[in-house]
């Protein structure tokens, strides 16, 4: 079923992937990079991170091919509840698939799939060990190379920047800086 969504959209509706990349923690990435001989930059050592933690709920439109999130402090059914709203908005009127893992503690919750059935959202689940079949990931693969790799960010903000400019920058490329999956953040950065 999944496959067949992502081959051809059903007239009127849209087929949008969803999952979480996190949790984010403020501490020094490693990636590749060039270094003096025998002189290796050194990482700094991290061994109390009192900034917490950051979620980032992705969606992707398959056949626009827009990828756009928003960063939360945490991953609990009300910052689910309110991500998923704020899709319901982008796509007044149309039907709406989301394809998204069966993580048991929220996408099963009872309210989750009471809030899905209200907002007529109709959720595809990937089968269990098949997270590649979520086309999202490999998006958030590309990203975590453009904006982690080798950074020591001081803050939160300064990365959910880097983040966003990177989206920025892959809508202006491709072309979709003008869809309406791009309006899911609103002002949705955290102070």
């Amino acid at each position: 079923r999944i496959r067949r969504l992502y081959r051809r959209r059903p007239p009127g509706a849209a087929v949008v992937c969803f999952d979480e990349w996190g949790p984010l923690e403020i501490k020094p990435i490693g990636g590749v990079t060039w270094a003096p001989r025998n002189q290796p930059q050194r990482m700094r050592a991290t061994y109390r991170r009192l900034k917490g933690t950051e979620q980032f709920f992705g969606f992707y439109d398959v056949h626009a091919d827009c990828l756009d999130g928003l960063f939360r402090k945490r991953k609990r059914l009300p910052e689910i509840f309110e991500a998923f709203q704020r899709l319901r908005r982008c796509y007044p009127g149309k039907k709406l698939y989301v394809i998204m893992d069966n993580l048991r503690q929220v996408h099963d919750h009872p309210r989750f799939l009471a809030l899905l059935k209200r907002l007529r959202i109709h959720p595809v689940w990937t089968p269990t060990e098949a997270s590649w079949l979520n086309l999202i990931e490999a998006h958030f693969g590309a990203m975590k190379r453009f904006t982690l790799a080798n950074t020591d960010d001081p803050s939160h903000a300064v990365r959910r920047r880097r983040v966003y400019r990177y989206l920025r920058y892959r809508h202006r490329k491709l072309g979709t800086q003008q869809h309406r999956l791009t309006g899911i953040r609103g002002l949705s950065v955290n102070k």
